[in-house]
């Protein structure tokens, strides 16, 4: 047998790959690096709101006249609650990755979908929708949010960084396309579908890294158990009697409402779309199937 030796293309091939490598760190440090100056510049600016608070407040109590108690009890509380917030996000903001969901306009979508903020003392207690065992690395400055009787709680890791994300409608929101398409679909009751219908594009255009068959049997270890239904569709994934492929659906254990459909043909990469639009990969498909 002749041995191998290394050709040219061989070694370009290598070479593009470690440069490839190098391009996604220095992206992803890019990234974290954008996330942690925005974060700089939104905690300088409640810094600063502090001490303009401050200032009156010693320009008040050095006055000749004193502070009347009821000024001073609502300056102080105001103070409190700012100097609160100040802490909250310096805590939060320190522990950003290149992982985080990173979502620029989330709050002026919160302002225009209706959202309206709830109170930080509302959320004592509650913990990241992770595993107990992720528990002790729970990172961000938590906030909630709600629109009727929906709920979203947010885990800020800067002020458009989420490190985890939590809707009392889906559950756990793994990936920052979910939080917006939960942010901007109609309130509950005024559509009557579950999927938003800015969400809803119709197949991915990337090919699916598994077969219809490998992720059936994901689907499976991941216990989200067999199918509840399935049927005949269109290579979109539409019901047809007489359609060529195949299609099921699995709704999640902890909430049926959150469908997940995956179609195809035998052999073939399969399609597969939830609530929050295609699922381009079978890790993408790891993260939503994660949490039961």
């Amino acid at each position: 047998m002749t041995a191998h030796h290394p050709t040219e293309s061989d070694a370009l091939r290598a070479a593009r790959a470690d440069a490839d490598s190098e391009r996604a760190r220095a992206d992803a440090a890019e990234g974290v690096s954008r996330l942690q100056a925005a974060s700089l510049a939104e905690l300088a600016r409640l810094a600063a709101e502090v001490r303009c608070l401050v200032a009156d407040l010693t320009d008040d109590a050095h006055s000749s006249q004193p502070i009347p108690p009821d000024r001073l009890r609502r300056f102080t509380a105001q103070l409190n609650e700012h100097a609160d917030t100040l802490s909250r996000a310096a805590r939060g903001y320190a522990n950003a990755r290149a992982t985080d969901m990173a979502y620029p306009s989330i709050h002026a979508d919160l302002d225009a979908h209706g959202w309206t903020p709830r109170p930080d003392r509302d959320l004592d207690g509650t913990l990241p929708p992770i595993p107990v065992t992720e528990l002790p690395d729970r990172r961000g400055y938590r906030r909630g949010w709600q629109r009727g009787a929906e709920r979203i709680t947010l885990w800020f890791t800067g002020p458009y960084g989420l490190a985890y994300a939590d809707s009392s409608r889906y559950g756990r929101l793994c990936e920052a396309r979910e939080v917006r398409a939960v942010i901007t679909s109609p309130p509950h009751g005024a559509a009557d579908q579950d999927e938003p219908a800015t969400t809803r594009p119709a197949t991915s255009a990337i090919a699916f890294d598994a077969t219809f068959e490998q992720v059936a049997e994901h689907m499976r270890a991941a216990g989200w158990g067999s199918p509840a239904e399935v049927y005949r569709c269109d290579a979109r994934g539409k019901r047809r009697a007489n359609g060529s492929r195949t299609c099921a659906v699995w709704r999640r254990p902890s909430n049926p409402a959150v469908q997940l459909s995956v179609w195809g043909r035998q052999g073939e990469p399969a399609q597969v779309r939830y609530w929050g639009g295609p699922v381009v990969d079978l890790a993408t498909l790891s993260r939503i199937t994660e949490s039961r």
